[in-house]
């Protein structure tokens, strides 16, 4: 961004702003999203819009970040319930919310965490997946006491890896996720993560 908002009022446009390029890459697909078209959809002046966005590549990248931050907080809020006795049960409960978020934000499914315009737009030294998988070994360890070493940072990579295609396809075949998929996709995950981390981490 070229500048934070330091208003409500900012910091609402900037909300619509972010809402609007997320209809639209859903709706039209990223190429054929413009800055023009984002601005009226979020009823903001040209002039507003580029006070806080160089091009609609910025738009996309905060999306993005808002994108890993309410991922990332609703995966917290999961871990401290007390409900999970292993940390792989909460990797499930995050799969699970990853599809409610899908569902519920047609600016969240398009965008995601933003590869449909760049692998290293989160990060320039780190795919997007790498960031994801990186900010769960994080959120595992603080609350698990798990080591984030590197044969479960590589699980948690394959796991994002796998999960993002097979959700992807999931909705490509119904609007609101194929159950079938969506439940093989599941199980899938749970399998590779009981092979195929260390004793020491499980």
């Amino acid at each position: 961004m070229r500048r934070l908002p330091s208003q409500e009022r900012s910091r609402i446009r900037v909300e619509r702003i972010l809402d609007a390029a997320g209809e639209l890459v859903a709706e039209r697909g990223y190429e054929a999203t413009t800055t023009s078209l984002i601005a009226r959809r979020a009823r903001v002046s040209p002039g507003s819009f580029y006070q806080f966005f160089a091009d609609k590549r910025a738009v996309v990248q905060a999306l993005s970040a808002r994108n890993l931050e309410a991922f990332a907080e609703r995966l917290d809020g999961i871990m401290t319930t007390g409900l999970y006795d292993h940390w792989w049960d909460v990797v499930e409960a995050a799969f699970d919310m990853y599809v409610e978020l899908c569902r519920g934000d047609v600016g969240f499914r398009a965008v995601r965490f933003g590869d449909i315009v760049d692998q290293h737009l989160l990060d320039p030294d780190e795919e997007n997946d790498a960031v994801v998988a990186r900010k769960i070994g994080e959120l595992l360890g603080s609350r698990f006491s798990v080591d984030a070493n590197p044969d479960l940072q590589l699980a948690l990579l394959m796991t994002v890896k796998v999960a993002d295609t097979l959700i992807r396809f999931a909705f490509a075949r119904d609007p609101r996720g194929d159950e079938t998929v969506l439940r093989g996709t599941r199980r899938l995950l749970r399998m590779h993560l009981e092979m195929a981390v260390q004793p020491d981490n499980a």
